[in-house]
C-alpha cells in the first residue's frame, strides 16, 4: 500500500467509526459538561479538573465551590473570575493572585477586603484604590452595594486605564515566551498552559500537567512527551498526528484509540498493539511499513518527516 491508499483507507475508518459524544473521566456527578477530569459534583464544566461543587466553570483546576470562572487556579467560593490563582471568597476578579474577600479587581497580589482596586499588592481596606479604616470601608461597601453594578464598573474601568499592564502573563516560569503560562521551564509561544517544558507551540495545556519536549500539540494536551501534533488527548509518548486518544506509545494517526502501543491509522480502538489501519501486524511487517508510509506523506508534503526537530528557545 502507498501513502495515497493509505490516506483513502484511514478516510474510510474514520467515517465509518462511532464518535464519542463527551470526554468526561474520573469524574462523578459532572451532568452537562466536556472533558472534565478527576472532578466531583460540578455541572456544565468544560475542560476543566479536579473541581468540585461547581458551576459554570471553563479551563480551569483545583477549584472548589466556585461558579464562572475561567482559567482560574486553586480558588475557593469565588464568582465570575478570569484567570486567578489561589483566591478565596471573592467576586468579578481579573489576573488576581492570593486575594481574599475582594470584589472587581484587577492584577492585584496578595490583597484582602480591596474593592474596584486594580495594581495593589498586600493591601487591606482599599476602594478604588483609595486607602480607607476598616470602618470606613465598612460604611462605604455598605452603601457600593446598593449601587447599580454598571455604575460601579465604570468607575472601576476608570481606576484599571491608570493601571501599568504586564505584556505577558507568567507565574513561576523559566526561560518562556508566552502568555498565561505557569511553572513551566524552556518554552515558546506557549499559551494558557501549565507544567510544560521544552515544548513549542503549545495551547491549552492544562488539565493536570502540560507537555515535554513536545511540538505544535493542543488543544487539551494533557501529559505528553516526545510528541508532535496532538490534540483532545491525554498521556500520549512518541506520537505523533492524533486526536481524540488517551494512553498511547509510540502511536501515528490514530483517532479515537485508548491504552494502544505501536499503532498506525487506527480509529476506535482499545488495548491493543502493532495494528496498521486497525488490522493486526507483526512487529516486522510494522517496522518496515511505518517509516516508508511516513517517508512518502513527507515527501507528498503532508507531514514534516522528522516531525521533532532541533530547536532552541
Amino acid at each position: 500500500m502507498d501513502a495515497l491508499g493509505f490516506i483513502k483507507e484511514f478516510q474510510k475508518l474514520y467515517t465509518g467509526s462511532p464518535q464519542i459524544s463527551h470526554w468526561t473521566r474520573q469524574s462523578e456527578n459532572c451532568d452537562y459538561g466536556d472533558i472534565i477530569v478527576v472532578s466531583k459534583n460540578s455541572y456544565m464544566c468544560f475542560w476543566s479538573s479536579n473541581l468540585e461543587n461547581c458551576l459554570y466553570c471553563y479551563e480551569s483546576r483545583k477549584n472548589l465551590d466556585c461558579a464562572d470562572c475561567t482559567f482560574c487556579e486553586d480558588c475557593e467560593l469565588c464568582y465570575q473570575s478570569i484567570d486567578c490563582v489561589r483566591c478565596y471568597g471573592s467576586n468579578h476578579l481579573q489576573d488576581c493572585k492570593q486575594c481574599r474577600d475582594c470584589s472587581f479587581c484587577y492584577y492585584c497580589t496578595g490583597c484582602n477586603d480591596c474593592f474596584g482596586c486594580a495594581g495593589l499588592q498586600r493591601k487591606q481596606y482599599n476602594i478604588f484604590n483609595v486607602q480607607y479604616s476598616k470602618d470606613e470601608y465598612l460604611k462605604r461597601i455598605a452603601e457600593l452595594k446598593k449601587t447599580p453594578e454598571a455604575e460601579i464598573q465604570k468607575q472601576f474601568e476608570a481606576v484599571q486605564v491608570k493601571t501599568p499592564r504586564v505584556f505577558m502573563h507568567q507565574m513561576d516560569n523559566q526561560n518562556c515566551f508566552g502568555d498565561y503560562l505557569l511553572h513551566s521551564k524552556n518554552c515558546y509561544w506557549c499559551f494558557d498552559s501549565y507544567l510544560c517544558e521544552d515544548s513549542l507551540y503549545i495551547f491549552n495545556a492544562n488539565l493536570e500537567r502540560g507537555t515535554k519536549d513536545c511540538v505544535d500539540c493542543g488543544p487539551i494536551a494533557n501529559t505528553f512527551e516526545r510528541s508532535y501534533d496532538l490534540a483532545y488527548c491525554g498521556y500520549l509518548f512518541d506520537c505523533k498526528h492524533c486526536y481524540w486518544c488517551d494512553y498511547l506509545n509510540d502511536c501515528d494517526w490514530c483517532i479515537n484509540t485508548w491504552n494502544a502501543n505501536h499503532c498506525f491509522g487506527c480509529v476506535y480502538i482499545k488495548h491493543k498493539e502493532y495494528l496498521f489501519l486497525d488490522k493486526p501486524i507483526s512487529k516486522e511487517e510494522y517496522n518496515k511499513i511505518v517509516p516508508r508510509i511516513n517517508a512518502e506523506l513527507a515527501k507528498m508534503g503532508i507531514i514534516d518527516l522528522y516531525g521533532l526537530v532541533n530547536y532552541k528557545v
